[in-house]
């Protein structure tokens, strides 16, 4: 990876807002959670753009839905959230939704290029 490449993602990587353990506001809590907001916005935005990829990529519209990719996923997501300590109840509705949502997406993309 070269250097500037490297520097971006280490810059987007940090955090301006306190970490959560240092709030002592509510100010500095929902700098926090506008933060990651904007965080999580661009990157779910650069995920669907990996839907727009595999729309056009997938050979036909019947293997769009992969049950075993979507198991895959959760099973990644799973291992993911539990080395981070975040909350499978929390996690595991958000990636349910956000994977049906894209699926849907996917397919509207993959209608929409081969009309």
């Amino acid at each position: 990876m070269d250097d500037i490449r490297h520097d971006k993602l280490k810059a987007e990587r940090a955090f301006a807002a306190p970490d959560p353990a240092d709030c002592q506001t509510m100010l500095d809590v929902r700098a926090g959670v506008d933060e990651i907001d904007r965080m999580l916005v661009a990157l779910i935005a650069r995920r669907q753009g990996y839907m727009d990829a595999a729309a056009r990529i997938k050979p036909s519209r019947s293997v769009v839905r992969d049950e075993a990719r979507i198991n895959q996923v959760l099973a990644n997501v799973k291992a993911e959230a539990e080395r981070h300590g975040l909350s499978w109840a929390i996690a595991e509705p958000v990636w349910r939704e956000m994977m049906e949502r894209c699926i849907a997406y996917e397919f509207d993309v993959w209608d929409a290029t081969r009309g």
